[in-house]
């Protein structure tokens, strides 16, 4: 019974410090909200940087409504829970000859950070 109590005292010190270094590495929330294409713009680029220049390392669509596909609605889980951590970065349009906007959104791509032109989706929370 006692090296039982150990062991969990152990394992749990052990979970403990395993878990305070990944919060150390800012990692993204397990669980919160997600940013998606809306169905004005029907499509959501995901950039490396919060950059129009930077890379899309993904593209984002909805196929519902007026988009154009079958069905479905693509989404991506938000970095931080609340969709929060805007910051300001290049300037963007939504479409062609549209008003021009700076602010992005960091997204989860695959527990890599990534950005999103948050004037371009739309952002849900649970």
């Amino acid at each position: 019974m006692r090296a039982l109590r150990f062991l969990a005292l152990i394992s749990g010190m052990l979970l403990a410090v395993l878990g305070g270094a990944g919060t150390a590495t800012a990692a993204p929330a397990a669980a919160g909200g997600y940013a998606a294409p809306t169905m004005v713009y029907c499509k959501l680029n995901v950039r490396a940087n919060a950059t129009t220049s930077s890379a899309i390392v993904r593209t984002l669509y909805n196929r519902n409504g007026s988009c154009a596909g079958s069905s479905g609605h693509d989404s991506i889980p938000c970095w931080i829970a609340s969709c929060t951590g805007v910051i300001t970065g290049s300037s963007y349009t939504c479409t062609t000859g549209g008003s021009s906007y700076n602010t992005w959104l960091p997204v989860n791509n695959g527990g890599t950070r990534a950005w999103v032109a948050i004037k371009c989706g739309t952002y849900v929370l649970p």
